[in-house]
């Protein structure tokens, strides 16, 4: 008991003569300190964000601040718990907001609505928590495709393009989409081949991962509904 007491004692000392820099080194977890809520602003110009209310139209949502040695890896861990799905196949892309203290630098990890596969930013309204549970608001559904980009809209809106999910990309991303899409189309990669009206593309997002496309062979093909298990049924 004794001996135990004494290990607790010299650690307080060692953390009130040595302080914040001491007590970083020990600490388990890579949180740090920072507001969290919704801001009105650029997400790429921190200076410029405004706090906002949630349930109004805004840019961000800082959801938890991480000091900067993995801070990348360590938001994108609590954007897909905060969403409760993957991030890959949502809307959403995190960004880090710098915040300079005194004592410490932080990074305030925030989410950001996109209208597209570019990641322009849209504004929101509303939490993003929970977005990704049940019917998914913020999944990547259909949109409007060309060669670079996919315009994201509703399933039932007019569109040309379908997002089908994501597939690690092993050098190949012809065959993991083309295997990927099929599936979700209801054919088998060859009977996906010989149709003439739908075909396989898949967006560059720069990561670990692809997104896969069914694209109506004509671009300007109009789509009114969901390609899924659509099997050999006419689009």
């Amino acid at each position: 008991m004794r001996l135990k007491i004494a290990a607790g004692v010299a650690v307080a000392l060692v953390l009130a003569c040595c302080g914040f820099a001491i007590w970083r080194r020990i600490s388990p977890t890579n949180h740090a300190f920072g507001d969290k809520g919704c801001y009105v602003g650029v997400p790429a110009e921190p200076d410029t964000l405004q706090i906002g209310k949630c349930g109004e139209l805004h840019e961000a949502e800082i959801i938890d601040n991480f000091y900067p040695e993995g801070a990348e890896a360590s938001c994108r861990q609590a954007a897909e718990a905060f969403l409760g799905g993957p991030l890959r196949d949502s809307r959403v892309v995190t960004r880090l907001l710098p915040y300079v203290d005194e004592e410490y630098t932080s990074q305030g990890c925030a989410l950001v609505v996109t209208s597209d596969s570019a990641g322009t930013t849209a504004q929101h309204g509303g939490s993003l928590r929970d977005a990704m549970r049940g019917d998914r608001p913020m999944a990547i559904t259909c949109g409007t495709a060309d060669q670079e980009r996919l315009v994201y809209k509703d399933c039932t809106s007019p569109h040309n393009a379908e997002y089908t999910g994501s597939a690690v990309d092993g050098g190949q991303p012809e065959v993991s989409c083309a295997r990927l899409v099929a599936e979700y189309v209801g054919l088998t990669p060859e009977e996906l081949r010989i149709r003439t009206d739908l075909e396989v593309r898949w967006l560059e997002t720069g990561t670990d991962h692809i997104g896969c496309l069914a694209v109506a062979a004509d671009e300007r093909k109009v789509l009114s509904a969901s390609v899924r298990g659509i099997g050999h049924a006419p689009i």
